[in-house]
């Protein structure tokens, strides 16, 4: 039976892996960069990861060969893709066995207990929507445009405040302060420069990133096309979060709607306000959450529910007043 639980929430900006023991006890936390880069160079970071999460814990690395490890990583949409992770984790025989799912999993364990009906929708980057019910499960599967998908949260956020600051710009749409917010963050003379950059290849597409926050700043402050875009991402997750509960059978009551990721977890709550205004229905068919610990914590909560073991509230406490190391580029070098 194994003694530890390595506990890994791998997304596109960042991975974070704990280590505790069959009590529940946190023993190391480190964070590195994301793991969203395919099934082989993903378990070959987060194997890197782990081995550094166990010389935290004062263990030698081979102590890893009596702990199950629960990977929930961003990327494990399809079960091929699951497959595939699992299977590359697995042939780096360090753990003594290994579960692998997406990281909405982790999110909405992290949200209720193993057995309530409950729905995840995740606003990081990406955007996921998960759904249990009993055994049941459904999952989007949220790989963009091509299943109909918005093209994720964040990344949307800011490929919109571009493109309707382009058309602002050139007249084709209504002026909007995201012109100016656009070319003070990415330091342009124009917002037609932010295209011919990346055009150029001198502005990488993931430094749009930066955006997201201040869409949701110019709509909470009445900029009427940054709230448009807000909106068209408010109404998408309530959309996902009543379409998964449709999905599963029969007729649960007490529903939970666990909402989590970087767009959640602002202590501002506007994109949750946004939610709220746009799907008023949420509130009276859910129970809607938005957890404070960390995903990592929900990905060791279904790690001890794999092996059988209650251990919720020492995970949870464990997780409440802690933070993780930050591992420098440098003690990731093979």
């Amino acid at each position: 039976m194994p003694r530890l639980v390595l506990a890994v929430d791998g997304g596109n900006s960042k991975t974070d892996v704990a280590l505790m023991n069959a009590d529940g006890l946190l023993l190391s936390w480190v964070r590195g960069p994301g793991s969203a880069l395919g099934a082989q160079r993903t378990a070959a970071l987060v194997t890197r990861l782990a081995g550094i999460a166990a010389r935290d814990a004062g263990l030698a690395t081979d102590a890893l060969a009596r702990a199950h490890g629960a990977y929930y990583l961003a990327g494990a949409d399809l079960p091929v893709q699951v497959d595939a992770r699992r299977e590359a984790i697995a042939a780096q025989q360090v753990l003594t066995s290994v579960e692998v799912g997406n990281d909405a999993w982790a999110l909405l364990r992290l949200g209720v207990a193993a057995a309530a009906p409950a729905v995840v929708v995740v606003c990081g980057a990406g955007l996921k929507c998960v759904a249990r019910a009993g055994d049941e499960r459904y999952e989007f599967p949220g790989l963009g445009w091509q299943t109909g998908d918005l093209s994720g949260a964040g990344d949307f956020l800011a490929r919109e405040a571009v493109r309707v600051a382009a058309r602002a710009e050139d007249g084709r749409g209504p002026d909007t302060g995201l012109r100016k917010v656009i070319r003070e963050q990415l330091a342009v003379p124009s917002v037609r420069a932010v295209a011919e950059r990346m055009l150029a290849g001198t502005l990488a597409e993931h430094r749009l990133g930066i955006l997201a926050p201040a869409v949701l700043d110019c709509a909470r402050d009445g900029d009427a096309v940054a709230s448009a875009v807000v909106d068209s991402l408010a109404v998408e997750v309530g959309t996902l979060a009543c379409t998964a509960r449709r999905r599963l059978p029969g007729s649960q009551r007490d529903w939970t709607l666990v909402l989590g990721g970087g767009l959640f977890a602002d202590p501002d709550e506007r994109l949750l306000a946004a939610v709220r205004a746009a799907a008023p229905q949420l509130d009276t068919d859910f129970t809607v959450t938005v957890p404070a610990e960390p995903p990592v914590a929900g990905a060791a909560l279904l790690g001890f529910d794999h092996l059988g073991f209650s251990a919720d509230e020492a995970v949870r406490a464990g997780f409440r007043d802690a933070a993780p190391r930050l591992v420098c580029p440098e003690e990731l070098s093979p």
